[in-house]
């Protein structure tokens, strides 16, 4: 990623193209990862590089720079591996590498080395800075968590934070009616009946006639640990990462939670408490009977979550049909989830012999019976995983991980040809 115009995006591909130009190749394909950091995103975790993975034969992959594509030595031995199972090498337009004698893959290591060096070096600046920050009681940046807001700071340079007066008091309300019982779903149906002002966004919201408050919101300011008045890790986390443990805070060298007074709506007791009364809460069996929503039983126990290796939930998210995780919270739409598995099941393995017929013929026989379609599925599925996304209304297929049982028909596979492909990556 860059923003500089030197080593821009359209910088690059022009590069990568000049360079398969001058080596007599032919480019078939150009795969980019915008605005992603190859410091905290490991290349398989990354859209471009998967997609470049899934894509059709390449002899080789042109990169700008070796820092471009992984920062960690780890990261790029484990991309240029994947690379090698397919035949692939891998070559850099800035640095001098040659992936296929053993002086070009040494030299492309150290080049590694030095490029995880500079990231840790940048961290650590960026550490230290932070930790200064915090220190002076300033606001160290990132989203602002909602019931505050940052203004000027009155001893001295900086920002700090404060209690927004228009939010802070719904969230003080919402925190009451968790302490005393109420479940996540019901405070945020509460918080939208009574047109409670939503969280600022940086981005602008896909319907913004949509004044509802939906659970994940809610969770997320419960689980702030500023409600205690204590400073995240990493208050810049990515919004979709629910992961973080609310507990994982700064503290001094004795290791106590360090603690704004004047930002605290609970003391670390009670806040505690909370978190303990959350977690005893993330199975639908404890929630209240009458918020329980009937949902269908295509997939239940059939996807795992690609993160923490374990089945998705059935629920709801503002009553429609939801998959989530009970460890990491992660959630996908059922509606688009199961036609997209659907079609896939009839296009791809319609054909195959089931049960003295084929999948499409049983399929079509089992009618509106979600458990013999879902019969039909698992006895064609080898592996079904969805793995994390950026929280939205749109399906991203991509986080669909589908692997099909070995084909009971035999599939002439084409040989490779001799010509020269590569595609250029971008990042």
């Amino acid at each position: 990623m860059t923003k500089e115009e030197s080593v821009s995006i359209a910088r690059q591909l022009e590069s990568g193209r000049k360079y398969a130009e001058a080596r007599g190749w032919e480019v078939v394909g150009e795969f980019i990862d915008d605005g992603v950091s190859a410091t905290v995103n490991r290349p398989e975790d990354r859209k471009g590089w998967a997609a470049l993975l899934a894509a059709g034969k390449f002899d080789a992959v042109v990169i700008w720079k070796v820092d471009r594509l992984a920062r960690r030595v780890l990261d790029f031995l484990h991309a240029d591996e994947a690379l090698q199972t397919r035949g692939a090498g891998l070559v850099a337009v800035e640095d001098p590498i040659d992936m296929t004698s053993p002086q070009g893959r040494a030299f492309a290591v150290m080049l590694a080395v030095f490029g995880e060096m500079e990231a840790e070096g940048i961290r650590a600046r960026v550490r230290a800075a932070r930790a200064h920050l915090i220190k002076d009681g300033r606001f160290v940046g990132g989203g602002i968590p909602y019931g505050y807001r940052s203004t000027e700071n009155p001893d001295g340079p900086g920002r700090v934070l404060e209690k927004d007066p228009e939010r802070i008091g719904w969230l003080g309300e919402a925190v009451r009616l968790a302490q005393h019982g109420e479940t996540v779903n019901a405070i945020a149906t509460w918080l939208t009946a009574q047109e409670a002002p939503l969280p600022v966004r940086r981005k602008a919201r896909l319907d913004p006639e949509n004044r509802a408050w939906n659970r994940q919101t809610v969770e997320q300011l419960l689980r702030n640990p500023i409600l205690a008045g204590m400073t995240p890790h990493n208050p810049g986390r990515a919004k979709s990462d629910k992961r973080a443990d609310p507990f994982a805070v700064v503290r001094d060298e004795h290791g106590a939670p360090v603690i704004d007074e004047s930002l605290a709506l609970l003391t670390y007791e009670e806040f505690e408490q909370l978190q303990h009364s959350l977690d005893s809460r993330d199975s639908p069996q404890a929630r209240k009977r009458s918020e329980r929503k009937p949902t269908s039983a295509f997939l239940s126990r059939a996807v795992l979550c690609d993160d923490c290796d374990v089945f998705l939930y059935r629920g709801t998210n503002q009553k429609q049909p939801v998959l989530y995780c009970p460890r990491c919270r992660q959630t996908i739409g059922r509606s688009r989830l199961d036609s997209h598995l659907v079609d896939r099941l009839l296009a791809e393995r319609g054909d195959e012999p089931r049960a003295g017929s084929t999948v499409r013929e049983r399929w079509d026989a089992a009618g509106a019976n979600e458990l013999i379609r879902r019969e039909i599925l698992l006895s064609q599925t080898a592996t079904l995983r969805v793995r994390r996304g950026v929280i939205g209304r749109y399906f991203d297929s991509e986080r669909v991980l589908l692997e099909w049982l070995p084909s009971a028909l035999s599939v002439e596979k084409s040989e490779r040809p001799d010509d020269a492909l590569v595609v250029v990556m971008s990042a």
